[in-house]
């Protein structure tokens, strides 16, 4: 049964029933032939990506960069549709913000020139598919799935949107009742959640009773919102509820379970303690990739890498 609530939890479930309440979302499958490329050893990068970084390169006696690497290419991968699939998306969204059927891959965003999950190329995205092992774990856990559920492993590409951390909010579902509201970012006091408290717990509270109470399909599960500006509230996602949709929030499981007596309760930081950890910073980092950031060096990831290979090679 627990397989059975992952399943509705993955993205590819609940957005086509909740599409007019979530952002603007593109799901793609991820084939069979990426699936093992991704759960492979070897970091290289797609044709698709590394052809356009080195098309433009010429050696120094004027030779293009690209004729010496066609004998290396062959044992590259690509996959000309789906990376095809990935860039309209990205032409039509502008930029995109990714994650897998349940999760980001936030522990990989060290490679990625700008450090967030803003992403505006074909590079910003196999980098980050290749680098998290969010991404890896997600996909397990889909095979697993996939006999008794039919879910799939997906890219979901959600139009990127700069969004004030003092809009977001968990909220806790137990026996299909609103129990609790938190807001997401518990590292920082936020002025703006304090004056609007009751329209926020309102607009909260209407969207899940009209919308997603007798909708979703499970009776107990956890799920964020954007409320971005009065009676304008929208899903970012659901998971289910259990002691990972606690950790980091301003309840506990066994609260949630046993303490709320007029439900929802609507928990925030109310007075400004000073800036507290935020744990989205606490991913190891290796110590010559956080140098080569820190240098503010304009070069991408993958300049870097191609640097390192023509170096082996010339030793």
């Amino acid at each position: 049964m627990v397989n059975l609530s992952k399943a509705e939890c993955s993205i590819s479930s609940w957005y086509p029933i909740f599409v007019k309440d979530s952002l603007d979302t593109e799901i793609l499958p991820i084939p069979e032939d990426v699936l093992k490329y991704l759960e492979s050893d070897p970091f290289i990068l797609p044709v698709e990506v590394t052809d356009n970084k080195i098309s433009h390169l010429k050696w120094e006696d004027g030779s293009s960069v690209n004729d010496d690497s066609q004998d290396d290419s062959e044992a590259q991968p690509t996959f000309p549709e789906f990376s095809k699939k990935i860039q309209d998306v990205i032409d039509d969204f502008g930029a995109v913000f990714i994650k897998s059927n349940w999760r980001t891959p936030s522990d990989a965003i060290w490679v990625t020139a700008t450090k967030t999950l803003k992403c505006t190329s074909l590079e910003d995205i196999y980098l980050l598919l290749k680098s998290s092992n969010k991404i890896a774990r997600d996909i397990t856990v889909a095979k697993e799935l996939l006999d008794d559920t039919k879910i799939q492993s997906c890219l979901v590409l959600k139009k990127w949107r700069d969004i004030n951390p003092s809009t977001e909010f968990r909220c806790f579902v137990i026996k299909k009742e609103l129990v609790g509201i938190c807001q997401r970012d518990v590292s920082q006091y936020h002025q703006y959640i304090e004056n609007e408290k009751y329209n926020i717990q309102t607009d909260i509270i209407s969207l899940f009773r009209e919308r997603i109470k007798n909708r979703f399909k499970l009776d107990n599960y956890s799920f964020d919102v954007i409320r971005y500006k009065k009676d304008k509230v929208k899903i970012i996602d659901f998971g289910l509820l259990d002691e990972s949709a606690t950790k980091g929030t301003l309840f506990t499981y066994s609260e949630l379970h046993n303490s709320i007596t007029n439900p929802p309760e609507f928990r925030f930081i109310a007075e400004d303690m000073g800036i507290q950890p935020n744990t989205s910073n606490h991913f190891i980092v290796p110590r010559e990739i956080n140098e080569f950031f820190s240098s503010n060096d304009p070069d991408s990831m993958i300049d870097m890498i191609r640097r390192a290979v023509e170096n082996q090679q010339i030793e």
